[in-house]
């Protein structure tokens, strides 16, 4: 019987256009997609799907050959994506400060040679705030499929002796070894982890892989001719669609979360035909025809509406929609002067083809090496692009912003989890000082902490603060839990608990996600996320009866971008007007249901601190060292107000 795997499958292509839709709208912030992500999941069980048919129908005919199969991924991926990094980087170059361009410089070379997904990983989260200005972000899926490209086709063919029935068994106990590590990882609070790499992002392609085994079966191709399983293919996009509706950036994902999406993808693969409902459906021409341009819509999304919200400083539904109009627009061109011309030089020798390549990667990486040699054109940008007054206070308050960690002080420490270590150390101070004040939060906290480490607190202060760790959002990185049975176990050796995170996690956008800019631009309706609030609320009373428990309020967040310098001239180097009136708000409401129990005190750092539009440069210091963290010498101007405010505030 012939293989119907490589026979031309317009619901594929129609499948293609499922998964690209959603992901486009999500990332323009359009209202009703918040879970477009799981596109992607989608597409990478599509490409398993395509690839193992294709190795599977070649290798049984006995003309597959690694060259081959190289060559064709080489005119598949890299012109398309060379051809948009090439055009991207001048815009980057016109629109991206310093340290972005060269962000955006690392990003064009690990791109380039298919480890963007482990720059991406070792940078920032998909989820955060920041990704909404990183232009190449979305190549981290296919640095996932290229690396599985390297390792896939060598694993069937030393495995062909097998059996296809002994190689789907393998395949499939791969799979399930994937997705209990992506699950692992995110009940370990390693999301990023999960979400970014290949071993936890495997079982997704081995889905599609296993779909090709099946369809590639008598028993399967059977089924699937009879139309006995028409009714799968309906299913198979009712759990897509439900995912892309139902699911939004707080989604422990991937993980046992991305089944939906996969197994919907999966039975569209398997059950579809071209005479079932939805087999029709995904067959209409301007359905596939969107699925054909799908690979360079993707490509271009991302970086057209990251420019945009850049240069123009807004993101409405309007704008972005007509940014991913207009990326559809140059979809289309790249497919047809791009994508199909060079899928069609097989005639071109595969020495030259992969010579060709090769110079390319060479001048496109050699792009991005420029940009991080030079840490973004840093000299040119300062001499060329900012009047004199800009430069000066750029490179007057412009100090490494990292904040050294602060070496131990007798009884002055602080850690990010709950360690023995700490325990111990924590034991042996009590039996030295008597009672300590106890900091638990983020990196708010931290801030916190080493703000009132200059200032004459009692000698026995300890923190237990970590970046990203908010009690409404349980992860296991987190020592939440851990810090209530310890506080508990050792109430005695506690004068007071001191509780504190960042209040932009509390202030949402239109997206219903926090910490984000968008909340923060003029005329941005003000959101609060007040069941996080009363989970906060809820947490801070499981602490002892007994125990003075306090919640130092949010400090306002300057919500300047400090990372560009035009915004350094004196006349811009203030702080966000909407910012003070969010926190202000935000302030009144925890106070208000602060009054509303007795678990713990609030102590407001809105009114201790005062912060006005002059606030962001006072006596000579940039107080804060990015949106929202305060810097090295903002921690030291503001530690004095802070220790006042809780001190005047002792029970």
């Amino acid at each position: 019987m012939s293989n119907p795997s490589l026979t031309y499958r317009p619901e594929i292509d129609g499948l293609r256009a499922v998964a690209i839709l959603p992901v486009v709208l999500y990332h323009a912030g359009i209202a009703g997609f918040p879970g477009g992500f799981v596109g992607v999941d989608v597409f990478f069980v599509i490409s398993g799907y395509l690839i193992t048919s294709i190795i599977l129908a070649e290798r049984r005919a006995g003309r597959f050959s690694l060259v081959n199969f190289y060559a064709r991924r080489i005119r598949r991926i890299l012109p398309a994506l060379f051809v948009m990094m090439a055009a991207c980087y001048p815009l980057a170059f016109v629109l991206l400060g310093p340290s972005a361009m060269a962000e955006f410089a690392g990003s064009v070379t690990a791109a380039t040679v298919f480890v963007a997904n482990l720059f991406f990983y070792d940078i920032s989260g998909y989820f955060a705030t920041a990704a909404e200005v990183k232009p190449l972000l979305h190549t981290w899926s296919l640095a996932v499929e290229e690396q599985f490209y390297l390792v896939f086709p060598a694993l069937v063919l030393l495995t062909w002796r097998m059996g296809a029935r002994r190689q789907a068994v393998l395949l499939a106990v791969l799979a399930l070894a994937s997705l209990a590590l992506a699950q692992w990882d995110i009940t370990q609070g390693k999301a990023d982890r999960a979400f970014f790499m290949l071993q936890t992002r495997l079982w997704e392609l081995m889905a599609g892989a296993l779909a090709a085994f099946w369809l590639s079966s008598p028993r399967g191709q059977a089924l699937r001719a009879g139309g006995r399983l028409r009714h799968g293919a309906l299913l198979g996009l009712a759990l897509i669609l439900f995912a892309v509706i139902a699911y939004d950036g707080e989604t422990r994902f991937p993980g046992l979360a991305a089944l939906p999406p996969v197994l919907g993808a999966a039975l569209v693969i398997v059950c579809a035909t071209p005479r079932c409902l939805a087999g029709r459906v995904l067959g209409l021409r301007p359905v596939v025809f969107v699925g054909l341009v799908s690979y360079s819509f993707y490509l271009w999304h991302v970086p057209l509406l990251v420019f945009t919200r850049i240069g123009t400083g807004r993101e409405d539904a309007a704008l972005m929609l007509g940014v991913c109009a207009l990326a559809f627009g140059l979809s289309c061109l790249s497919w047809r002067y791009v994508e199909r011309p060079i899928r069609r030089m097989h005639a071109l020798p595969a020495r030259r083809l992969f010579g060709t390549a090769a110079v390319a990667m060479a001048l496109v990486g050699g792009l991005g090496l420029a940009g991080i040699q030079t840490e973004g054109f840093r000299a040119f940008y300062l001499e060329r692009r900012l009047d004199p007054v800009s430069r000066a206070s750029f490179e007057r308050y412009n100090p490494d912003t990292m904040h050294a960690r602060l070496p131990d002080e007798g009884c002055r420490f602080s850690d990010e989890v709950l360690s023995d270590a700490f325990v111990t150390r924590f034991e042996d101070c009590a039996r030295i000082h008597g009672q300590a004040i106890f900091l638990l939060g983020d990196s708010h906290a931290a801030n916190v902490y080493r703000a009132l480490r200059a200032t004459a607190l009692p000698p026995f202060f300890v923190a237990l603060a970590r970046g990203g760790c908010r009690p409404y959002q349980p992860e296991k990185k987190c020592s939440y839990d851990a810090a209530v049975a310890f506080v508990q176990e050792h109430q005695a050796a506690i004068s007071r608990l001191i509780f504190h995170v960042s209040g932009s996690h509390y202030l949402l956008d239109d997206r219903g996600e926090g910490d984000s800019d968008a909340a923060f631009e003029p005329g941005a309706p003000l959101r609060v996320a007040v069941d996080n609030i009363d989970k906060t609320a809820a947490y801070l009373a499981r602490f002892p009866a007994a125990l003075d428990v306090v919640w130092l309020g949010p400090f306002a967040e300057a919500r300047v971008d400090l990372e560009d310098p035009v915004n350094y001239h004196p006349d811009r180097l203030r702080f966000n007007p909407v910012s003070l009136a969010r926190f202000s708000a935000l302030d009144g409401m925890l106070k208000a249901r602060a009054a509303d129990q007795s678990a713990y005190r609030y102590i407001s750092l809105v009114d201790a601190l005062a912060f006005d539009g002059d606030t962001l440069v006072q006596d000579g210091c940039l107080t804060f060292s990015d949106v929202d963290h305060l810097s090295p010498c903002g921690e030291r101007l503001f530690g004095p107000a802070i220790a006042a405010a809780l001190e005047g505030a002792s029970g």
